[in-house]
């Protein structure tokens, strides 16, 4: 039996840096939303209100490239394709440098026309075009910024999009206060600030491809642009969902600028400046999910797939809840930090954000069901269900309710939205089984070949002891009499994934650690494939059994199955984890062979 040890690790590695990369994209814009509250009061944070739906454009375009990239890179890191892997960073990186020579033109040469578009009123046509003709400069390095920060994660750089963040929030600050009040630069300076910001930013991000352990480059793409186009698909529904944002935040812009006034546009900008900044607990959450589903995905490994979900839905509603408790007693604080504190508003914000912190568990509990399709390949589940939470059913409650409770009702029909979806979800997935889902895994949505039949498979864990190893020769002979493996096979199989495992125990583990060796045997009806896994330190188990060769050391059994097999690949994969891929003909006749290897 295998223990969920290993996904829950590696899905708790995830988690800060994508609460953090969920931020990213926006960070800057949230920066300048508490600096112009203090400078410019509830006029600045209209202007802020107007032109967040440019920083989500341009999210949702970082998001096609990270979100869709990695996911696509992670099933290719499954497959242990790194010829695909190189392949799709390259065209995400292309991807994004179009785009955004694109915005970046379009919003210089057409700035007031998008400051109307937004809906900007004559009165702030003036100091929203200002803070645009700044901020238009930003579309590279943010979207870049997105990029690298997502592949970076899992090429062997987990940690190195904090320390990306945190150069770019230090930088952004500074020299936003250096623009207004040195420079007298206003609502521009503040823009141009962030995009100096997300600029230093990227360096960081860049000197990953400086450490021994980069394997990604850049290479040149290929004339079909197939990987884009996959890419544009599977990354649809994270940007999908920056442009329901986009188009919401607009919609309900101008249905709230129309029915209240000046008072609700501050208000409903202290509302988003919340979703922008508390709602990162959301999608990171969510977000780290994705490439990790996309890893167990292109293994086809079942199991793990449903560990991952259970570890995003049991981490993030424990996290979700304490913030949602925490920002619903504090929600005052939010409109003061902005500069509200004695205004028409204030009141009315304060209430938007607690129905925010309300709604963060069902917001939560969707938005990692769409992380889960997105990187399982069913991006169409995903798409509906985007479309659903975060746009139409909000603006049809919001029509239904601004009439009879004012903003109260916008503020009621974003949780309303969550939980009508998740109640869709719900009867959508008893129709497919015929009977009410009562278990997570019945929400995993995969062929039935998937991974083969669970009676082919044989699944093992061992912890951080020698004498668990013995466990695995036992528990493959009991496996192998019950199926059709000939003996010397099945005697080959058992003594090398004994002396592989105890290499592990050995060499990868150190004394008094805990951590786990997960070990998988499919038997398919032409070959024979097994995957061990562990979450050690780096140890790659072909150039062991050279060196130790070398030493005139001889681990018969691994150099048996090293002839025998017709591939046998190591690969270190989300700079935590050691993955060694063996498979074997069921016709081979080959006997002793030596050492290949593909790291």
């Amino acid at each position: 039996m295998r223990t969920d040890y290993i996904v829950n690790k590696l899905y708790g590695s995830f988690v800060l840096v994508s609460i953090l990369s969920a931020l990213s994209a926006t960070l800057g814009m949230l920066i300048d939303n508490v600096i112009v509250g203090q400078f410019f009061g509830e006029t600045g944070l209209g202007v802020m209100s107007l032109v967040g739906p440019m920083s989500l454009i341009f999210s949702a375009c970082g998001n096609i490239s990270s979100g869709g990239g990695t996911a696509l890179a992670a099933q290719a890191l499954g497959r242990s394709d790194t010829e695909r892997l190189q392949s799709i960073f390259s065209q995400a990186v292309y991807f994004v440098l179009i785009v955004g020579v694109v915005l970046t033109a379009a919003g210089l040469l057409f700035t007031e026309p998008i400051a109307r578009m937004l809906g900007a009123s004559d009165e702030l046509v003036a100091p929203t075009v200002e803070y645009l003709q700044g901020y238009f400069w930003g579309a590279i390095p943010t979207m870049l910024t997105t990029t690298m920060t997502a592949f970076v994660k899992i090429d062997g750089s987990p940690r190195l999009p904090l320390i990306t963040i945190g150069v770019m929030s230090v930088v952004n600050v500074v020299l936003d206060l250096v623009m207004v009040t040195v420079f007298h630069l206003g609502l521009f300076g503040m823009a141009l600030a962030t995009t100096i910001a997300y600029c230093c930013a990227l360096a960081v991000a860049l000197t990953h491809f400086r450490r021994p352990h980069a394997s990604l480059h850049l290479v040149k793409p290929p004339r079909h642009g197939r990987d884009i186009g996959s890419m544009i698909y599977t990354g649809a529904p994270t940007a999908l969902s920056r442009i329901c944002d986009t188009v919401q935040v607009t919609v309900l812009n101008n249905m709230l600028a129309v029915a209240i006034g000046t008072a609700a546009l501050a208000a409903f900008n202290v509302r988003t400046t919340a979703s922008n900044l508390f709602g990162a607990f959301i999608l990171g959450l969510a977000q780290a999910s994705v490439p990790i589903v996309g890893m167990f995905y292109g293994e086809e490994d079942r199991e793990a797939l449903a560990s991952v979900l259970k570890a995003a839905f049991r981490r993030g509603l424990v996290i979700n809840l304490i913030v949602a408790v925490l920002l619903f007693f504090l929600a005052p604080i939010l409109p003061e930090i902005l500069g509200l504190s004695g205004t028409e508003s204030f009141d009315m914000a304060a209430t938007a954000v607690r129905f925010f912190a309300v709604g963060m568990p069902f917001s939560l509990i969707v938005n990692v069901l769409i992380s889960f399709y997105q990187g399982s390949e069913r991006v169409g589940m995903a798409a509906v269900i985007c479309v659903l939470e975060r746009l139409a059913l909000i603006l049809l409650f919001a029509a239904l309710l601004l009439p009879v409770m004012g903003a109260l009702g916008v503020w009621l029909s974003f949780v309303l939205a969550d939980v009508s979806t998740i109640l869709i979800v719900l009867i959508v997935t008893g129709v497919r089984l015929g009977r009410f889902p009562r278990h997570l895994s019945d929400y995993v949505i995969v062929a039935e070949s998937f991974g083969g039949d669970p009676h082919d498979r044989l699944d093992l864990s061992i912890g951080n002891d020698m004498s668990d190893v013995v466990r695995i020769a036992e528990g493959i002979h009991k496996f192998g009499r019950s199926r059709d493996i000939d003996q010397r096979t099945l005697d080959v199989l058992s003594l090398s994934i004994e002396e592989m495992a105890g290499n592990v125990v050995k060499h990868a583990f150190k004394p008094g650690e805990k951590r786990w060796l997960d070990v998988c045997i499919l038997d398919k009806p032409d070959r024979i494939k097994v995957r061990l896994r562990d979450n050690g330190a780096p140890f790659h188990p072909v150039e062991h059994l050279v060196a130790q060769a070398d030493k005139g050391n001889d681990e018969i059994g691994i150099r048996l199955v090293n002839g025998m097999a017709d591939s046998m690949t190591y690969t270190r994969t989300m700079g935590l984890l050691n993955n060694l891929n063996i498979e074997i003909l069921k016709t081979t006749t080959r006997t002793h062979g030596t050492a290949k290897e593909s790291a």
